[in-house]
């Protein structure tokens, strides 16, 4: 180990209890325990710990100065390593054990140790400082003396090895402690660097500060230095500004004076230029001009401009006046009058009436402004007549109606003068044209009444109103104003031509409206009494009339009889619901247009909608039974008409069979009384008597194929719910044939079918139900049926006599055969026209019969055969089996893919909704629910 101050420092003497200091200081250190050195992180801030013999009152800083005021260096290390080379006598690789060695066996052995043991600790319990051995070396060296010279060399080698080991250590802790030492003090100078380093940036800020609020004044004292020079800038200017604006004061006066002059003379030009310069001279010095005298220059200058012709420049100026005084009375008369000359007239009649609201007006302002509005008024008459005109000859009858309009209206605010009293009249006849044109001739003659008015000498709206008279129907009064006309020798010739047009037209349509009535009555009676030849095609001859009244309706479309007429050709070719939208809903002009409606609303099942109508003309039916007598003392007389005295007689005499419509309206009645009847039977399960009720109405209904279809269909459910199928069956089929647009019939006969496993027959009736027009859920329903029945046909399933024969599967033979001669009895086409139905009902009741005779004879042929029956009765089951299976399926593929959330919820309602809406579909409540 290296001496201190020079001198050896050999393993005895005084020095030891020093030493032992530092060795106790170097162990402390290692583990960063001695107070002061090594890094702080290594034990918590104001935490003393020290290891080792060191007394507890030596701190390690003054231990450190006491090793140091010693001289024990590491430079001396040279000097103590020679002082003992000639004892050390331990092998080369134990001399350069280092500190770093010793390090790891002491972290190495730290399991073996207390917290408290140090490196240090370990030698002091190992060796004695002098060189010796502890108590136990001691002994042993005791006993050596007896050893021989073999043990003696061996003991020294291993002193030698103490030795040279202690140096080291010794060494290393002295270099461990120098630098510690040199730690301190550079952590000293950093720390008052880091004191001289802030206090000078505190300095550097304040001075910073300093200089800031420095920089601030002289940026105020500038504002301030700014401001004043601006304020004397600004008063040097408005000192300059004021004398200038007196300046131009004094000049636009003079100027002003000039124009006025000026204008007096007549020289506008030169007045225009002088107010010019005023108003531009006032401008330039700032000056608003929005002074009464500044005002004035702006429409003095307004009306110089007029008189030059620069009416938009004119204009602008009494703008720019109206904007500070909307109420300036010159600004608004030029405005107008500026107005005016532009064609704004709308513009102009504002202006003068707010002349009128002024607070300034004078009644000589008024006065004028009145004027001025007169001309306005004529104005606008003249310009909306022009453009309706111009809308006319466009053939724009609507936009010109907008412009006669306007200018009617117009014309009626201005005072009138002959002048304006002609443009009337012209104004009336000419949209009394345009309103014919639109097809409105009501209008059309209180335009031509008006012009009439107006001048009563005027041929052209006389003309017209004939015209208007002709497409109004009143025939008479059209004769009568032609014929004025005609007579008048101031007429023009062209006139006089158009009037003997008309009186042409009035005789074709009498002539023609008086056939065409007369045909049509005599085929609705025929048709009521039943008079007729087997080859009578009521409907072609209603086609033929109303080919006849489509010619005569281009010359009049309007006339209220012949609209009648052509509704009662429409129902007579069975062309219903059109004639329906030509009467209902519209003001019934006469009673042979309530009549046509009634008979309308009865052929299309409305029963309550024709006892509703027939109400108009009930006190006029009750004339019928006076009506007969009368006709038949006429007959009797041979009388070609029947007397005129009582208006009600002659009104009936031209009515199409009055008698058969009185008649209707007694069966209109009782069938609403049997089918009110028939619904509260069938609710209460009283089929049987609901099918009669149903029965008499459908005698009722003859000769009304929507009313006979819709209570054949009713009699079908009645039949049906009693499981008469051979009776449903007849009645769904002639109700499809008397009404082919009725979908519950078509409905019913399909569901039939399916029921008695006439798939064929189903499939082909769903599709021809699908080709008519139906709601979305109908249409719906109906294609998921005829899916099923397609896929249930592919089984080759039998008819289901059972059911056809009205039997049971364990029925007797001689049950079956009474029950097919029941049904044959019934079902046989010569019985067809049982009840009293109609024609129609029988004949297609006939063609229905002959297939269920077939199919009743081919059940009884089949079930009273042992062979025969067996054997459909396997085909049923094998049917059966596949129908069941087929269900199976699609209800499976139907869950796998919408899976039921309710389960079983549902199937425990499901008969009852089953039953409500059989209930519900068992029957129709009336009026005609086909296309």
């Amino acid at each position: 180990m290296a001496g201190v101050s020079g001198k050896v420092y050999d393993a005895g003497g005084e020095d030891v209890a020093i030493r032992t200091k530092v060795n106790d200081l170097n162990v402390s250190s290692k583990r960063g325990v001695v107070e002061g050195i090594g890094p702080e992180s290594k034990r918590p801030t104001g935490t003393s710990h020290q290891t080792g013999p060191s007394t507890p009152d030596e701190s390690a800083p003054a231990l450190l100065t006491k090793v140091m005021s010693q001289g024990i260096t590491v430079d001396d290390e040279d000097q103590l390593h020679n002082s003992d080379k000639e004892n050390m006598t331990v092998p080369a690789k134990l001399a350069g054990v280092n500190l770093q060695d010793i390090e790891s066996s002491e972290h190495d052995g730290d399991d073996d140790f207390d917290d408290g043991d140090s490196v240090g600790n370990m030698l002091d319990r190992s060796y004695d400082l002098d060189g010796d051995f502890g108590s136990h070396a001691g002994t042993n060296m005791d006993d050596s003396h007896n050893l021989d010279a073999d043990d003696e060399e061996e003991a020294e080698q291993r002193r030698k090895m103490d030795a040279d080991l202690e140096m080291n250590l010794r060494r290393a802790e002295l270099r461990h402690v120098e630098l510690e030492l040199k730690l301190v003090s550079a952590e000293e100078e950093v720390r008052k660097a880091k004191e001289s380093l802030e206090k000078a940036e505190a300095e550097q800020q304040e001075m910073q500060r300093q200089a800031h609020e420095a920089w601030e004044e002289v940026g105020e004292a500038e504002r301030l230095i700014q401001v004043e020079q601006t304020r004397r800038e600004e008063e040097d200017a408005a000192k300059a500004l004021a004398e200038r604006q007196a300046r131009a004061i004094i000049e636009a006066d003079e100027l002003r004076q000039q124009g006025n002059e000026a204008y007096r003379q007549g020289n506008s030009q030169h007045a225009e230029a002088y107010y010019k310069r005023a108003i531009d001279e006032l401008e330039s010095c700032g000056i608003v001009l929005e002074e009464p005298s500044h005002l004035t220059l702006r429409t003095n200058r307004a009306a110089a401009l007029m008189a030059l012709g620069h009416t938009r420049d004119a204009l602008s100026e009494c703008e720019l006046v109206l904007e500070i005084n909307p109420y300036n009375i010159r600004a608004l008369s030029r405005a107008a009058n500026c107005c005016i000359k532009l064609g704004d007239l709308d513009a102009a009649k504002k202006h003068v009436d707010e002349i009128g609201l002024s607070p300034d007006a004078t009644e000589e302002d008024i006065h004028a402004a009145s004027e001025q509005n007169q001309k306005i008024l004529v104005a606008s008459v003249e310009r909306d007549r022009l453009v309706g005109n111009e809308s006319y000859r466009r053939g724009d009858y609507s936009g010109a109606l907008h412009w006669y309009d306007a200018a009617i209206n117009a014309a009626a605010d201005a005072i009138e003068t002959d002048a304006l009293k002609s443009v009337k009249v012209g104004l009336h006849t000419n949209r009394a044209a345009a309103h014919l044109m639109e097809g409105n001739p009501l209008p059309a003659a209180e335009d031509c009444c008006a012009a009439l008015r107006l001048d009563s000498t005027h041929t052209k709206a006389q003309v017209r109103l004939a015209r208007c008279l002709l497409q109004l129907g009143d025939f008479s009064e059209a004769r009568q104003e032609a014929s004025d006309v005609i007579a008048r020798n101031s007429a023009e010739l062209q006139l006089k031509n158009e009037a003997q047009n008309v009186l042409k037209d009035v005789d074709l349509l009498e002539g023609t409206m008086k056939s065409v009535g007369g045909e049509l009555q005599k085929i609705q009676m025929t048709l009521r009494t039943g008079d007729h030849v087997d080859d009578f095609d009521a409907s072609s001859l209603a086609k033929s009339m109303l080919d006849e009244l489509e010619t005569i309706m281009v010359i009049a479309p309007q006339v209220p009889d012949l609209i009648t007429l052509k509704a009662e050709a429409l129902r007579l070719a069975g062309k219903l619901e059109e004639a329906l939208s030509l009467v209902s809903g519209k003001k019934a002009i006469n009673s042979r247009r309530r009549f046509i409606e009634v008979r309308l609303q009865f052929d299309l099942g409305n029963v309550s909608a024709c006892v509703e109508a027939g109400e108009h003309v009930r006190e006029l039916l009750q004339m019928v039974p006076e009506f007969k007598l009368t006709l038949k003392a006429a007959m009797e007389n041979k009388e070609d008409s029947v007397a005129e005295d009582d208006e009600n007689i002659k009104e009936l005499a031209s009515l199409p069979d009055p008698e058969g419509l009185l008649i209707l309206l007694q069966n209109a009645s009782k069938i609403n009384t049997c089918k009110d009847n028939g619904r509260e039977a069938f609710v209460q399960n009283k089929h049987s008597e609901a099918a009669k009720l149903y029965g008499e109405a459908l005698v009722l209904s003859a000769g009304a194929p929507m009313l006979e279809g819709l209570f054949l269909s009713n009699i079908c459910a009645c039949e049906q719910a009693m499981s008469k199928y051979a009776d449903a069956l007849s009645s769904a089929g002639t109700a499809v044939a008397i009404a082919p647009t009725f979908v519950k019939a078509h409905s019913r006969l399909a569901t039939l079918y399916t029921e008695l496993g006439m798939l064929t027959e189903a499939e082909a009736a769903y599709k021809r139900m699908l080709e008519m027009p139906l709601e979305s859920h109908e249409e719906m329903q109906a294609s998921a049926n005829l899916a099923s029945v397609s896929a249930r046909a592919k089984n080759s399933r039998p008819v289901n006599w059972y059911k056809l024969l009205g039997i049971k599967s364990s029925a007797s033979a001689a049950d079956i055969k009474k029950a097919y001669r029941q049904l044959a009895l019934v079902h046989h086409p010569d019985k067809a026209g049982r009840g009293g139905v109609s024609a129609a009902v029988a004949k297609a009741r006939a063609d229905m019969s002959s297939i269920l005779f077939k199919l009743v004879g081919e059940a009884q042929r089949i079930l009273t055969n042992p062979a025969e029956r067996s054997k459909w009765e396997s085909a049923q089951a094998r049917a059966d089996h596949q129908d069941s299976y087929l269900s199976r399926a699609h209800t499976t593929a139907r869950s796998d893919l919408y899976p039921d959330p309710f389960g079983d919820r549902y199937e425990r309602y499901a008969s009852q909704y089953a039953d409500f809406y059989d209930e519900y579909e068992g029957f129709d409540d009336g009026g005609y629910y086909g296309v």
